[in-house]
């Protein structure tokens, strides 16, 4: 991996010692086999630096797979300020206490370490760590059995933050919000406003979009200038209300979530 998407933050002290333990903190229900299935995975970061610019950033989404015992794999897609649409395939080893904290370690794709938290009943899960390079946050919920190009069908609004880029440097920061319109079979449209320091922009853009089996999807879209944007979905619930996003061009890159209007 080049080190762009594998962990998250929980705090301070994880740059500076290994999550071998967590304290028990009163009773609990939890157990490694609280997490077991198929999750979604969003996660985003930044170099581990004191300085306050942004050398380097990362985004991505996909989908985590826990096998109730201690495996655990992550299958996702990577933007960086560098370089955009990175597959990644991670994969390590993760225990949970009663009190549902516990501990992730990836060692193949990457070598990072994370700190787990668990939440409504093994539904959803918190991970914060870093790699070295980056420090991270993310999250994930138990995914559909199935998905399809048809479950995205009608209007949805989405909100998402990012990154203005110039020449793979971060040179600012955008908040971007809009509507995107699916017909369930392969067409997308949207309108978004992007706001990025004293500058707006409003953009509108169309383009193809597909669903896999497995809830990850992917879109090209072009505006009405003929700049391209890359979009990734991850579907999270089973009627296709609600998906996980993140988009990419030469200039911009965001992360974000989508739910029907």
């Amino acid at each position: 991996m080049n080190k762009p998407v594998s962990t998250f933050m929980l705090a301070a002290c994880l740059t500076a010692a290994p999550l071998s333990a967590q304290p028990q903190i009163g009773g609990g229900v939890c157990s490694s086999a609280s997490l077991n299935g198929a999750y979604s995975l969003t996660l985003s970061g930044r170099d581990v630096s004191s300085s306050v610019t942004f050398s380097k950033v990362a985004q991505g989404v996909g989908t985590a797979t826990f096998d109730g015992l201690n495996r655990v794999t992550f299958s996702l897609t990577n933007n960086t300020n560098q370089i955009f649409g990175t597959s990644e395939a991670l994969s390590g080893t993760y225990s949970m206490q009663a009190n549902c904290i516990g501990v992730l370690n990836i060692a193949t794709g990457d070598t990072a370490t994370f700190a787990l938290e668990s939440y409504d009943q093994g539904k959803n899960y918190l991970i914060t760590g870093q790699d070295g390079t980056y420090s991270f946050t993310g999250s994930g919920g138990s995914l559909p059995a199935t998905c399809s190009t048809s479950q995205l069908n009608g209007g949805y609004s989405f909100n998402a933050t990012g990154f203005n880029l110039t020449s793979g440097a971060v040179t600012g920061v955008s908040n971007i919000s809009g509507i995107l319109q699916f017909d369930g079979k392969s067409a997308v449209s949207g309108t978004w406003y992007e706001a990025a320091g004293t500058s707006n922009t409003n953009l509108n853009l169309s383009g193809q979009f597909t669903v896999t089996a497995s809830c990850t999807g992917s879109a090209t879209l072009s505006d009405t200038s003929g700049n391209s944007y890359s979009l990734l979905f991850t579907v999270t619930t089973t009627d296709g209300s609600n998906f996980l996003l993140s988009g990419s061009n030469s200039v911009l890159m965001f992360i974000g979530n989508g739910r029907t209007i």
